[in-house]
């Protein structure tokens, strides 16, 4: 039986309760958790299942010998664990439980709340493209075949030829809709593999150089960049998508500007990015175009909702696609625009290795979507 005067546990979860800046940090949190309940030790991480987005511990490798949901609304749940002499419990599941519905659990969750639910909602999204890309693309694949052997028995030239090579260039469209579709269905599974900024990057600007011949490429990467943690193939279809929608947003004889080079994440750059990345080294890659810039509306949306686009005859999909693979790997994204100022996308890729010794001088600024 708990006696709830003058209880320091009773203490504990009205303070958790409370005004939402009770403590500065988790860990802060879980030391005054300790002290209360008389614990060896104690930790949380949300969500409780799949890569942590919040990860505090009152020492490395805590023994979990007491665990208990921390149920966030709306959200899925967190997991308190603690090590000790449990001698109450219940009210220890009544602290995990206040906690998940505390302000303070928000504050510390940050924008990573609400990062968990666009995810969810893209995830959403993709499972519902991947059904219907399976059927037009048995559709798509219908048409051309039909309309290649129809051009095998008309006259080049003639009106009926014409016509049918438009049928089939309007399928061949189907079909790379449905490709769309298919990544966007698969964006959300992470293989953090190792692979080759520099190389994905060199790549693909070989390949915009020949679509986009009006347009100029300046790449300035720093030499010997570590591999990130990024299957390559995804890796090279993201700085694609983002490459092609920088010539795409240029002007005739515009420019579009590519930097490379390893930086440093700390905890108060995280609040900048779409995303979940971490604090510590990254590849960053910025890519800017002199365009026409984007509207708030825009550079709210452009990445977390399907299909919507700012370009005439466009789908939509490719930075929705970029925003779920970027999600899944644990990096981040950010754009930078305004009206008639061109548009910067910066990037970050998580490295393959926990860590190395020499980090570009100089920290990433972070800055917020603005």
């Amino acid at each position: 039986m708990t006696d709830i005067g003058a209880n320091p546990r009773i203490d504990f979860v009205n303070r958790v309760l409370g005004t939402p800046d009770g403590w500065p940090t988790p860990r802060a949190m879980l030391v005054d958790l300790c002290v209360a309940f008389s614990l060896r030790s104690a930790g949380v991480r949300w969500p409780a299942e799949g890569a942590a987005v919040l990860l505090a511990e009152t020492a490395p490798g805590t023994s979990q010998s007491f665990r208990a949901p921390v149920p966030v609304p709306e959200q899925a749940d967190g997991l308190l664990w603690a090590d000790g002499l449990i001698d109450d419990p219940e009210l220890l599941r009544l602290a995990a439980n206040a906690l998940g519905h505390s302000q303070v659990f928000r504050r510390f969750m940050g924008p990573a709340a609400d990062q968990a639910r666009i995810a969810r909602r893209l995830e959403d999204a993709a499972k519902v493209a991947g059904r219907v890309a399976h059927d037009l693309d048995n559709v798509f694949q219908g048409v051309t075949g039909f309309a290649s052997l129809a051009l095998e028995a008309l006259h080049p030239g003639s009106s009926p030829y014409s016509n049918i090579q438009e049928v089939e260039t309007s399928a061949r469209h189907g079909l790379k809709f449905c490709a769309q579709l298919h990544q966007l269905n698969r964006g959300g599974n992470a293989r953090p593999l190792p692979a080759a900024a520099s190389g994905a990057l060199t790549r693909e600007m070989a390949r915009v150089t020949l679509a986009f011949p009006a347009v100029r490429f300046e790449f300035d990467g720093a030499p010997n960049l570590p591999p990130v943690a990024f299957e390559g193939g995804g890796l090279q279809s993201i700085l694609g998508m983002l490459l092609d929608n920088a010539a795409e947003a240029s002007p005739k004889d515009g420019t579009v500007k590519i930097a490379a080079r390893l930086v440093e994440l700390g905890s108060e750059d995280l609040a900048g990015f779409l995303g979940s990345p971490a604090t510590g080294p990254h590849v960053e890659v910025r890519i800017s175009d002199n365009g026409p810039g984007l509207t708030d509306e825009a550079r709210q949306k452009m990445f977390v909702e399907p299909f919507f686009t700012t370009k005439f005859r466009h789908r939509g999909l490719s930075l929705a696609v970029v925003y779920r693979m970027i999600y899944a790997h644990r990096g981040g994204v950010q754009a930078d625009s305004s009206p008639g100022t061109g548009t910067t996308i910066r990037i970050v890729f998580p490295l393959s290795a926990a860590r190395v010794p020499a980090v570009q001088p100089g920290r990433t600024t972070g800055g917020l979507f603005r």
